[in-house]
């Protein structure tokens, strides 16, 4: 072969490839969109990866979990007894064989175990916990109260109550705690704005405000990587922005935006993108957590229609209830409707 004919030859390669590697083209697994049936209605979803099950909260309070949610031919749904559930479940970090499951009206956070979802213990944590979340790095479990004026953390080594924070989160509001760190960190969000809380080295709990951001927020996830980075949607909708602590860890500040055709009604994130869940589709995008946005544009990598794929009926028009992110797939619930549609992560 003449250098000529290799030059060329290589130059088409590189192009192929670098075809084949644009990010969001190909997917982790298949088919693109699949649902399938289970028993009942369910709400609020996680992802056990101990299981490898969609874990959830039915309508009437119980605990649920969905055995092959991609696989319409194998799928099986199991159930606790009533339990009186709160607002959602955090599976533990400290042993991912339980799930917390709050309950306001008992003042308790009920310990399940994932295999028999049968409860094995309860938690004090603080006044009527209502919405749960963790600082994973700590293995600390965080209690928001259903009034949202507290936030109760407990160490799941232990169990130990900490003193609780002071916060206005309101009714309708949601704590959100760090993916990583070794102090207890976590953002407070709802219809009154963000609020951004971290700990000293001089005193853990309760921890100090840092930082605030004026927005009426809807929809929010945290950063896999950057502990003080939270992305949002607010009441338009429309636009899914990103804001992270200032230099120096004081103050929030936006730091990058994306517009979305549809209205978001969930966001959800891994270590790598941001996904956006809206009445039809799950746009997906990229978190550049390390690197930034250098022009303040969130990259986006993919837009994946669900709704074209399911069953016809009340489904195709039925709201959603929740978002969970799995390891291959991303799994949606819908509100009234025994069905979990799910759609297949891009690669970056």
């Amino acid at each position: 072969m003449s250098w000529r004919t290799w030059y060329c030859a290589a130059i088409v390669a590189a192009l192929a490839c670098a075809g084949c590697s644009t990010p969001g083209r190909s997917l982790h697994s298949a088919p693109e969109s699949v649902s399938v049936r289970v028993q009942t209605p369910l709400r609020d979803p996680v992802w056990s990866y101990r299981t490898g099950s969609l874990v959830a909260l039915t309508e009437d309070g119980r605990l649920a979990a969905v055995d092959h949610a991609d696989d319409p031919d194998a799928v099986i749904t199991r159930l606790s007894v009533p339990l009186d559930a709160g607002r959602n479940v955090q599976i533990s970090r400290a042993d991912d064989r339980t799930v917390f499951v709050p309950q306001p009206a008992r003042g308790r956070v009920a310990a399940v175990e994932l295999t028999g979802l049968r409860q094995v213990g309860d938690i004090d944590a603080g006044p009527a916990p209502s919405y749960l979340s963790e600082v994973s790095g700590m293995r600390i479990l965080l209690a928001l109260s259903a009034d949202g004026s507290t936030v109760t953390p407990v160490e799941e080594f232990g169990l130990r109550q900490l003193p609780a924070a002071r916060v206005a989160a309101g009714a309708a509001g949601v704590v959100d705690g760090a993916n990583r760190g070794r102090a207890i960190e976590y953002h407070v969000h709802g219809p009154s704005g963000v609020s951004y809380y971290k700990a000293s080295f001089q005193r853990q709990s309760p921890p100090e405000q840092r930082g605030s951001y004026d927005a009426e927020v809807v929809a929010a996830a945290g950063d896999g990587t950057a502990t003080s980075r939270l992305y949002l949607a607010d009441a338009a909708r429309d636009t899914l922005y990103t804001v992270e602590s200032a230099r120096g860890g004081e103050e929030l500040q936006e730091i990058g935006r994306a517009p979305v055709s549809s209205p978001i009604r969930y966001l959800g994130s891994d270590e790598t993108r941001v996904y956006a869940a809206t009445d039809t589709d799950v746009t997906v995008f990229e978190s550049a957590s390390v690197t930034g946005f250098p022009h303040a544009s969130i990259p986006m990598l993919r837009v994946i229609d669900y709704r074209a794929g399911l069953p016809s009926g009340p489904a195709r028009s039925a709201p959603l209830s929740g978002m969970a992110v799995g390891p291959d797939r991303v799994y949606l619930t819908l509100r009234g409707q025994p069905v979990v549609v799910s759609v297949a992560k891009p690669r970056l």
